[in-house]
């Protein structure tokens, strides 16, 4: 792919060598036009007029898109170089996983995807007016109050605001500007709250604002947007639960009113949705973090595996609630079915294996509790001693998986120690990752 780009770009390059241009735009000019509304509405006579008011909610939404007027996901680079003038830089970035083609012009920033065929994304780096969505929201609304009959152009121009603060949005997702795209989305939805608006209700975007929030780690801001989306009805087939759980969980944890706050809408939810396996893994999950018996799971578990036999999601959930519940045979077999799936998960190779060390110790602690002279103590032990070294096997695959992952060699060094008079295969698999574990700690 990276052969196939430079292609390109030497393409783009040799069309854009003869000369570099800004966006055929003049801040200047607008700075201007703006100074001249600012004075209008500060003279009585002309701030009395409707028309001055949609003169400015006209031209504060023309300012917004000024750079971007020519410009939308997925137009063909070629096009839009036609419409806004060849860039003054070019660069290859990275952005997330991606490399994308970044051209400059100056105030605005395009990206294009790595082969230079479509734009992927854009970013105004220099706005003409900062707050000009705002004004231009107050501005429709006076031009409406002093004259009714403007409701049709006022309509027009709170749909051109709410389509340019979408543009936004999606603008700043694609910089992984979380935050920033998160605040435009749910600006799209109060703005089709504006009753003057005549908008539908934005509830998608109040869903994404709420989504994106927990990926710029506003918890609390998160719980609150999807809660308003929840009472609109905005389910996103239950994924919304999933989003609103993971919120509760990272923000309050450790908090037992409100993990049992969130348990409450997760059991209403599964009633909802009873084969979403995102809900169901959640709903596993604040069991043991509310460390309450999951026993009640199992059945729901079984359940949705039945309804989705091949989501390793759901075998892993049913897997947590057997580990938990300390059995361990089952799953063990839970695990499998879900590796079976998913191979190359080093996960779930490490549930595995840490299912297996849970195994021991429990062995352990039954031994600890007996006699010295129990003559059932020493088979004990032993069964100890081999729940460990079955460990040993799924650690050592999910460090074939990764084997830059310290903290696996430190399991193996250990578990290999504990089991190293059991075989003498052991005793070698513990030199070996005692040696490795100090040559990764520079030992």
């Amino acid at each position: 792919m990276k052969k196939t780009f430079l292609t390109i770009l030497t393409a783009v390059l040799v069309s854009v060598a003869g000369f570099a241009q800004q966006v055929a735009v003049n801040p200047a000019a607008y700075q201007k036009k703006i100074e001249k509304s600012n004075a209008e509405i500060a003279n009585e006579k002309k701030a009395a007029k409707a028309s001055t008011w949609l003169k400015r909610g006209e031209l504060m939404v023309e300012v917004e898109n000024a750079y971007t007027a020519q410009i939308f996901e997925q137009a063909p680079l070629n096009l839009v170089m036609m419409k806004i003038g060849n860039p003054a830089t070019q660069e290859m970035v990275t952005i997330g996983r991606n490399n994308y083609i970044k051209l400059g012009y100056g105030a605005l920033d395009v990206y294009a995807d790595e082969t230079g065929q479509v734009v992927v994304g854009w970013n105004v780096t220099e706005p003409i007016y900062e707050g000009a969505i705002d004004e231009a929201i107050v501005a429709y609304k006076k031009a409406l109050e002093l004259n009714p009959k403007l409701a049709k152009k006022v309509a027009v121009g709170f749909a051109n605001i709410q389509n340019a603060v979408r543009k936004n949005a999606n603008s700043k997702f694609f910089l992984q500007d979380y935050k920033a795209a998160s605040d435009y989305f749910e600006k799209s939805y109060t703005v089709s709250l504006i009753p003057e608006a005549g908008l539908p209700v934005d509830d998608a975007n109040i869903y994404n604002a709420g989504y994106l929030a927990f990926f710029a780690g506003d918890y609390d801001r998160c719980i609150e947007c999807l809660r308003v989306a929840e009472g609109l009805g905005y389910y996103a087939e239950g994924s919304l639960y999933n989003v609103l759980y993971n919120a509760y969980v990272s923000a309050y944890r450790s908090d037992k009113a409100k993990m049992t706050e969130a348990k409450e809408f997760l059991q209403k939810a599964l009633l909802q949705f009873p084969t979403n396996s995102e809900i169901v893994s959640c709903m596993t999950d604040v069991y043991l973090v509310l460390e309450e018996s999951p026993e009640p799971m199992i059945d729901i578990l079984k359940g949705a595996i039945e309804a989705d036999p091949q989501n390793p999601q759901l075998k892993i959930g049913l897997g947590a609630v057997y580990a938990e519940l300390q059995k361990f045979e089952e799953a063990i077999v839970m695990f499998d079915e879900a590796i079976a799936l998913e191979p190359n998960n080093i996960n779930l190779y490490l549930n595995k294996a840490y299912t297996y060390t849970r195994q021991g110790d429990a062995f352990g602690k039954i031994a600890n509790e007996m006699s010295w002279n129990d003559e059932n103590r020493g088979s004990v032990l032993a069964q100890q001693l081999e729940a460990y070294a079955a460990s040993i096997e799924p650690f050592e695959q999910a460090h074939q998986l990764n084997p830059n992952d310290i903290n696996t060699v430190e399991f193996l060094k250990s578990i290999c120690f504990q089991v190293r008079n059991v075989k003498p295969e052991y005793m070698q698999k513990y030199e070996h990752y005692n040696a490795l574990f100090k040559e990764m700690r520079g030992m």
